[in-house]
């Protein structure tokens, strides 16, 4: 009797997207309306979940339907965690020369237009947090580009017994600070 993720593996969203999406006519169009590209090895830029649910966010159409669509059936169980931290790095809008705003050039080439959702009451709680992490950052690293790992420390320590539910605004705020990094 097979387990169950033998059951799905077909269906897992990491799987279906590399391997089954392509085959989709449903899929196929929505793909052409947003400019995506589907992965055409494992190693491509385009294997990545980020890519698709990235493009689904700045088109404004991540939607359940749309995102069922490219990921398949299971992509709620598994993804829900990286479509909140995606839509967080979008709404951000890093500036050039921020890690996250390298990345999303090669992400976002190709596509139609920006036109995210606006943030909903989680959102814009979550966003309060990464700017006022922000700010913490560049105070801690006294307004300049290069955060060293005794800022970090100071910045986490700072956080006080909660300072693993702060990590991931302290990541976000970090990775969408401009340090001067060009790709």
């Amino acid at each position: 009797m097979p387990g169950r993720a033998g059951r799905n593996s077909n269906k897992n969203p990491h799987y279906y997207w590399n391997n089954i999406v392509k085959t989709k006519p449903e899929a196929q169009a929505l793909a052409s309306r947003l400019g995506l590209e589907f992965p055409t090895t494992f190693q491509s830029l385009q294997a990545g979940l980020v890519y698709p649910i990235r493009r689904l966010i700045v088109t404004g159409e991540d939607n359940p339907d749309n995102i069922t669509t490219l990921l398949g059936p299971l992509w709620e169980s598994v993804e829900s965690k990286l479509i909140k931290e995606t839509r967080i790095d979008v709404l951000l809008c890093p500036p050039p020369g921020s890690p996250n705003h390298a990345v999303s050039e090669h992400l976002d080439a190709g596509s139609p237009r920006w036109t995210p959702r606006p943030p909903n009451a989680e959102e814009e709680a979550g966003l309060g947090k990464v700017k006022d992490m922000k700010s913490k950052v560049a105070k801690q690293s006294g307004g300049g580009k290069d955060l060293n790992i005794t800022d970090l420390r100071e910045l986490i320590l700072s956080m006080g017994d909660h300072w693993v539910e702060g990590l991931p605004a302290l990541q976000a705020a970090t990775n969408s600070t401009n340090q001067g990094v060009k790709m």
